[in-house]
């Protein structure tokens, strides 16, 4: 194995490059199987033919940058103290995020969403859970069928619970691409 940033060969073991102390797997100079130099925007080490996994803000079908972080235990306290208020923003933004992580940014928007559940009692938000889980999925990169967890949790009256798995799911991909 060799240092991504300067070409230097390293041990399995180690945790950063001991010549220029860059994280292992940092960097995009060299190739980690040959530690021959490789052209920024390569994406095969023409010297030995490994495949160069770039980093990016994507995920599956989408990009995590400018997505905010939120902590879910700040959350559920600001909806609790605002008497809902606050879970109104978080159900718009947690939408709109989704929308951009899952790469569906024609799906509707969050003020949309949230207007067409005023305007049908709520039944529009079983819609929107089903959907979210579906988007939640992508965002993970799995085929599992979280639509359906979304729904009954939704159905039951546990909407803030999902709001929670998917913030909880959206963090970690921030996280995995930063």
């Amino acid at each position: 194995m060799y240092c991504k940033n300067c070409g230097e060969q390293m041990r399995e073991e180690q945790a950063i490059c001991l010549k220029c102390g860059v994280e292992k797997g940092k960097g995009n100079s060299f190739c980690p199987n040959c530690g021959n130099p490789v052209a920024p925007e390569a994406v095969v080490c023409v010297s030995c033919g490994v495949s160069i996994k770039k980093k990016s803000n994507t995920v599956e079908g989408g990009d995590v940058s400018g997505i905010q972080k939120r902590s879910i235990v700040t959350a559920i306290i600001l909806s609790i103290v605002t008497c809902g208020i606050y879970g109104i923003i978080w159900f718009i933004a947690l939408t709109n995020d989704y929308n951009q992580a899952s790469g569906r940014v024609n799906d509707t928007n969050g003020g949309k969403a949230f207007l067409f559940s005023l305007i049908t009692c709520g039944i529009y938000t079983y819609y929107w859970a089903y959907k979210l889980g579906e988007k939640r999925d992508i965002v993970a990169g799995e085929k599992s069928s979280s639509g359906i967890i979304y729904l009954i949790l939704a159905f039951f009256g546990l909407g803030i619970v999902a709001y929670c798995m998917a913030q909880d799911t959206l963090n970690k991909a921030i996280d995995a691409n930063k």
